[in-house]
């Protein structure tokens, strides 16, 4: 504190000690910052994430100008699905890596879902070659080769997210990071390179870029012996596809269908629109939710575990910083994407702009609650988000029914959504109790390979 001189101005004098005051309370800010794990963590994957957006955000216009609105929505499409697929691809086994009772059980649990991810894969290749020739929710407008690309790409989306889930549970944020920043620039550059190829090279371009960035993630599977495959360990973990495998396909699909509905219901140059909407109100979403999602969970595991009556209070404070990012965010999105997009996209993508602004009260909602939802996998009443995730999906099904024109439709879903993701907030706040808890406690070693 600046000691009070004689014939000093008062004035001069609470400047000093407000200032004073303030440099002090920087300082300590920093020091938390730099010595919280957490901060830490959401620091180095969420710096990835920025790289990787940064990449996106600067090639977007190029894109948009070498392919045309019916092409993205061709893209959409294909994301769509994959989306979906990708759910179904592991049985959502990685998500129990990082709860898993011992190191031995997770190192399994990865290794059996990189298996499962190709058994998968060839499933959803089928899948997508029924619907194509059924033209059902317009995929029938994707080509036949689509059927054959959706294999690789749905493999590449399993191995990355069993890899992923246990590089967050090893706390290798690093590696998270530099997987996310390779990706996020191998799938625009590759999309730019593939122009030639017409709509094929956005298709292609997607998932090769997927396979460039995977490289960067094999590095955190150690090189131990044991098996590669065992029922025994998927047995223990049977919650995750029983109960929370339903849960997280009817929440996928509720976030994937818009495209198809949209593209069934008002054409693919509409849907193409709503896929660079989509695509740009993401931005903040995968730029702070993904990093923020990751640390959370490891760090609200391992709450639940050594000291369970802390989880609610953490799960409220990360919350409502998440709100004062998101909120910014969403009243800049509605402002600005209108006047803007035509400028930035071309004039072709005028309706994406309109698009982005009605979805910005969904994103606000999105970022908020999105990242801490996992916090329901620590809990015993995981059929409680089976129920939200229907309802969900429902609402996509009332615009199959109604006859309204694109930007009513998405101002009902955007809102609607913001309800549901309130309603879902509260679920969250309430199985985040102590007596609600489930985390799994350690086995006997000699189980895992009997």
């Amino acid at each position: 504190m600046v000691p009070y001189e004689r014939g000093q101005p008062l004035f001069n004098i609470l400047f000093n000690r407000m200032y004073t005051g303030f440099q002090v309370g920087i300082m300590s800010i920093l020091q938390r910052i730099t010595q919280s794990r957490f901060a830490q963590g959401v620091a180095v994957i969420g710096g990835g994430t920025a790289l990787a957006q940064a990449a996106g955000v600067l090639l977007s216009p190029i894109l948009t100008r070498l392919y045309a609105p019916e092409d993205m929505g061709l893209l959409g499409l294909f994301v769509s699905f994959l989306g979906v697929a990708s759910v179904l691809a592991t049985l959502r086994y990685e998500v129990a890596i990082v709860a898993a009772s011992s190191e031995e059980d997770a190192l399994t649990l990865t290794r059996s879902s990189l298996i499962l991810g190709v058994f998968t894969g060839l499933v959803g290749a089928l899948a997508l070659a029924f619907m194509r020739q059924k033209d059902l929710l317009g995929y029938g407008a994707l080509p036949l080769w689509a059927s054959f690309l959706i294999f690789p790409a749905i493999v590449v989306f399993a191995w990355a997210a069993a890899l992923r889930y246990y590089a967050v549970r090893q706390r290798a944020f690093g590696i998270v990071g530099r997987f996310t920043v390779a990706q996020g620039v191998a799938r625009p550059m590759a999309q730019v390179v593939l122009a030639f190829m017409g709509g094929a090279g956005l298709l292609l371009g997607d998932v090769l870029g997927r396979y460039l960035g995977l490289t960067t993630l094999w590095q955190v599977l150690p090189h131990s012996t044991g098996r590669w495959f065992s029922m025994h360990v998927l047995k223990r973990y049977k919650t995750y596809p029983l109960i929370i495998l339903p849960s997280g396909f009817l929440n996928t699909l509720a976030l994937m269908a818009p495209i198809p509905v949209f593209i069934s219901l008002y054409g693919t140059a509409v849907g193409g629109s709503l896929a660079l909407a989509q695509r740009v109100v993401a931005l903040p979403v995968s730029l702070v939710g993904a990093a923020v999602a990751d640390v959370f969970y490891s760090r609200a595991a391992e709450i639940a575990r050594a000291k369970p009556q802390a989880l609610r209070p953490f799960l409220l404070t990360t919350a409502s910083r998440l709100f004062l990012i998101a909120f910014p965010f969403g009243l800049t999105l509605w402002a600005l994407a209108p006047p803007l997009t035509p400028w930035i996209f071309g004039p072709d993508w005028k309706g994406a702009g309109k698009m982005m602004a009605i979805m910005a009260p969904w994103m606000v909602a999105q970022l908020t609650v999105s990242p801490v939802s996992r916090v329901v996998f620590l809990s015993r009443r995981q059929w409680m988000k089976l129920i939200y995730d229907a309802i969900s999906l429902g609402l996509i099904g009332t615009l199959i029914l109604s006859d309204r024109n694109p930007e009513t439709s998405l101002a009902f879903l955007s809102w609607a959504n913001v309800a549901l993701y309130g309603l879902y907030f509260i679920i969250l706040t309430w199985v985040a109790g102590t007596n609600h808890l489930s985390v799994l406690r350690p086995q006997r070693e000699e189980t895992l390979y009997d």
